[in-house]
């Protein structure tokens, strides 16, 4: 059976990658020793898991890193959907694959987890983030923050499957509800429908 929520998010990603895949490049063309999806460590951001962060695109790394980011300049539309998913209530909104806050209601994160799941999507290998060469994918999430019952998540390249596990850590807490938003746009109303 397929996973409804995997389903329906499917084309939020594939949205989001395929832009910037195609972004990608036009950054190599003007900046040719360019790396794509690079880890950096921000110390001044204490709420960033593991204080890491991979760049969309460094036009160079040495000798004083310069960044350019990625954003769409839409989003993929469509009208919410309330409802019971796997013994949870689930609210889920548009949002932008690289801008997505996942919020408990009644609920804390469980840090551990959720730091367990942030190193496997984000390619964390012995404590060292994976560096690929040059401009190419990965399939890594490119940052988390988290803030009590709220998750701010740039899922980057990462597969569907990074945010269905999410959602599974997310049902663990024994939240007794979900929610998908994007942290700008203002949901709409549920339009109660199925998610099939």
């Amino acid at each position: 059976m397929t996973d409804p929520v995997a389903a329906a998010i499917e084309p939020i990603r594939e949205k989001f990658v395929q832009a910037y895949t195609q972004w990608l490049p036009e950054m190599q063309k003007h900046f040719p020793q360019g790396v794509s999806e690079h880890p950096f460590a921000i110390q001044h951001d204490k709420s960033l898991i593991r204080n890491l962060y991979r760049i969309d695109f460094a036009t160079q790394i040495q000798p004083k890193p310069e960044f350019r980011e990625f954003r769409l300049q839409d989003m993929l539309a469509f009208k919410s959907w309330d409802g019971p998913v796997e013994g949870v209530h689930l609210h889920l909104h548009p949002f932008r694959w690289d801008a997505l806050v996942v919020q408990l209601q009644g609920a804390k994160w469980d840090e551990a987890a959720v730091t367990r799941w942030f190193d496997r999507w984000f390619g964390m290998m012995k404590d060292t983030p994976v560096v690929t060469p040059g401009v190419q994918t990965g399939g890594f999430i490119h940052a988390a923050s988290l803030q009590d019952e709220m998750l701010h998540v740039d899922l980057g390249t990462a597969p569907v499957e990074a945010l269905t596990e999410l959602l599974a850590i997310a049902r663990t807490t024994g939240a007794s509800a979900i929610a998908l938003v994007d942290p700008v746009v203002r949901p709409t109303t549920p339009s109660g429908e199925a998610l099939n």
